[in-house]
Order: C-alpha cells, then structure tokens, then sequence
C-alpha cells in the first residue's frame, strides 16, 4: 500500500498494489480553499462521495455516488448558537446488511437496524448526544458523551431514560500527562476489553495492547494480543520506518507473531 499526503498533511491518494498490479486507489480532492471537496474510490466496488459547504464554509451535506444511483449521506444543521445536529444515514440497511464487519469497540455508534444516527454537538463540535433510530424510526438507543475539565472525553455510553449511562455498555477513557489517551475501557452486555497504550519519547505509539475483560458472556477463548513499534528516525524526528509487530496468544498458550514494515518518504 501506498500512501501519498500534500505538504500540510491533507490527504491525497491511496493505493493498495498486488503482484505489480494496482487493485485500487483512494483519492482526496479539494477545493481552492483547501475544504475535501471530492472521495473517490477505483476499483472492483468504485465509489464516488461529493461534499457540499454553506457560505461560512461549514459542511453542509455529503453524497454517495454508485452505479446504482446517488443518495444522502449526510447532513448537517448549524445553529445560531454555535451548536450543530449532523443526521448521518448508514448505508448497511441497503446493500451491506449480510456482512459482519462491524468493529468491537464501536458498538455504541453502529447498529445493523440503523436507518438514521442524529448526533447533537457543542460549539467545539464536540458530540454530547446520539440517538440511533430504526425504519420505522423508533429509537434504537441514545449515547450520551462526558468530558473532564480540559475537553477530552472520558465516558460515552448507552444512556437510561434519566440520562445516566448503563454501566455495561460503555466504553472509558483515561490520559497522560501530555492529553494523550493511555487506557480505553469497553464494556458490552456480551463481553469487555482494556486497550493500553505507550508512547515513546518522540511522542509516537511503541505499544498497543488489549486485555479481555472478565465480564458478560463467555462466548468463546479470549486472547490477549499487542503491537510493538519500533522506529527509524532522520534528523528533523520525522520517522522514516516503522517495524510492527503483532503477538497474539493461540490455544496452546503459545505466543504468534506476525510482522510488517511501514515506510515514510519526505520531498522538500
């Protein structure tokens, strides 16, 4: 894979390559103003997402473009009090409902029966509420967000009719020092994990590690596993090469390990 960003950090072009041929490519474009104005995505499934702003340069709509046609994606409300509603329409009730991609620490923000996810933000765009609702547009579930004294969240959860969040459906979070998160908790009604994270002294992750959590349903082994970093450096601290290493623990109570290897390039 190869990943290619402007000069101030906006991205530009991906593209995954197998045995010298390109299986495809994933696109930013923007406008004068440097706002993304176009996503498009070549390849067996391509794609093609447009982005709409008002005349004070706030998101206002996003669309998605396929074969099949074009339909909203999402939209935006800004409010006269900086507060703004974004009203996001997932698309798994289309055309994905049979895959199983979903990720274990976002159950709170995802639902297969999801047709329409409002999402309430402050004037730091910061979400303090989501409600999911189904087809027949009956709330599915409502996640309310905390945030400590210096803005960074630490609790978001599946909120009661009293506004107090259910303690097994949740997820934590705890930072260093520096505001960087070092601990996220999950907890679910079928089971919980503890992801832990280091940072070097240049500031880049050299750990990442998730321990299962001894709560809900016991529906299968739970293994513990890491990734390891390790960095090659020039002499402005960019690094140039990250060695990943991946160690997961098997039934035999064994330790397998898998590698990977990223490498940066930089043009003055």
């Amino acid at each position: 894979m190869r990943e290619l960003f402007h000069a101030d950090g906006r991205r530009r072009e991906l593209t995954h390559e197998h045995a010298d041929l390109v299986d495809w490519t994933h696109r930013w474009l923007y406008d004068l103003d440097n706002r993304l104005s176009e996503e498009t995505l070549d390849g067996t499934f391509p794609f093609r997402r447009t982005f709409k702003y008002d005349k004070s340069g706030r998101l206002e709509t996003v669309f998605h473009h396929e074969n099949q046609g074009r339909w909203l994606e999402e939209s935006y409300l800004h409010h006269k009090d900086g507060t703004s509603t974004q009203i996001s329409y997932p698309q798994d009730h289309r055309q994905h409902r049979g895959e199983s991609s979903t990720l274990f620490d976002s159950l709170l923000h995802i639902s297969a029966d999801a047709v329409r996810i409002v999402t309430m933000r402050d004037s730091r765009e910061k979400p303090l509420e989501k409600v999911l609702y189904d087809i027949d547009d009956r709330t599915i579930h409502r996640v309310l967000f905390l945030y400590d004294d210096a803005g960074r969240l630490v609790e978001e959860g599946e909120a009661y009719s009293d506004n107090t969040i259910r303690d097994d459906f949740k997820n934590l979070y705890r930072y260093d020092a520096h505001g960087r998160c070092i601990e996220k908790e999950v907890r679910t009604p079928f089971c919980g994990e503890r992801q832990t994270t280091t940072y070097n002294e240049s500031g880049d992750v050299s750990t990442f590690k998730t321990t299962p959590l001894d709560i809900g349903i016991d529906i299968g082994p739970k293994r513990p596993w890491a990734l390891h970093y390790g960095y090659e450096y020039d002499v402005r601290g960019n690094w140039l090469v990250c060695d990943v290493e991946t160690r997961t623990l098997d039934t035999a109570e064994t330790t397998d390990i898998r590698e990977n290897r990223r490498r940066l390039t930089y043009w003055d």
